[in-house]
């Protein structure tokens, strides 16, 4: 008895040997089909309509012809700007308002600017989210009624906006371990439990348009 399919569309090949080596064979009850672009995954899918989308979100921009990788010093200079640790700190005890608000602020100001500093070196490189939207436009107009979920690492606030108005059926977040071998092994172990979220997505009727 043939499998029904989930389709996995990502232009990472690490990405892809992870999903096939630790994701796939713990899954019962589906198949994985993968490809790098929408419409080799159309190619491999044929005549069968999957059961739903798996799709990564930042991929290369073909509108950025000439990808540069932001200088070191550039970084060093931009880092530099960032706040530091100490200053979450400083008269934080002698705060006349709510000191527990101001402390998450403070510390918020630090992560907003490492954000900002991500994403210009995002922007450089090209890398950007305009991949995963566009695969999810497709999956849209060419399989209506298929459920189709973002699975990614990179993805920012701003991300999950775009990703909310394009009208995706859930995100779930890539594991990130120190290097290659942990975010395998962290794949592994996450694996049953992205496999019971996609399998609840699929299992819900969709609403009707």
């Amino acid at each position: 008895m043939v499998r029904p399919v989930i389709c996995f569309i990502d232009d990472s090949d690490f990405e892809h040997d992870l999903v096939r080596a630790e994701i796939a064979p713990q899954s019962e009850t589906h198949a994985f089909v993968q490809a790098h672009t929408f419409e080799e995954a159309e190619e491999r899918l044929g005549p069968a309509a999957p059961s739903l989308f798996l799709l990564d979100l930042w991929g290369q921009d073909p509108d950025v012809p000439e990808p540069v990788i932001t200088p070191l010093e550039t970084l060093q200079e931009r880092a530099a700007a960032i706040p530091d640790l100490e200053s979450v700190y400083l008269g934080l005890d002698a705060f006349p308002g709510d000191r527990n608000n101001e402390y998450l602020k403070r510390l918020f100001r630090i992560v907003d600017g490492w954000r900002t500093l991500f994403e210009a070196a995002c922007a450089g490189v090209g890398q950007n989210r305009k991949y995963g939207l566009r695969n999810l436009a497709l999956a849209r107009e060419r399989y209506p009624g298929v459920p189709a979920v973002f699975y990614t690492r990179k993805s920012l606030i701003s991300d999950a906006v775009a990703m909310l108005r394009a009208g995706c059926d859930g995100l779930y977040i890539k594991p990130t371990g120190a290097d290659d071998e942990e975010t395998r092994r962290l794949t592994r172990a996450y694996a049953p439990e992205l496999l019971e979220a996609l399998h609840r997505i699929m299992s819900t009727p969709s609403s009707p348009s």
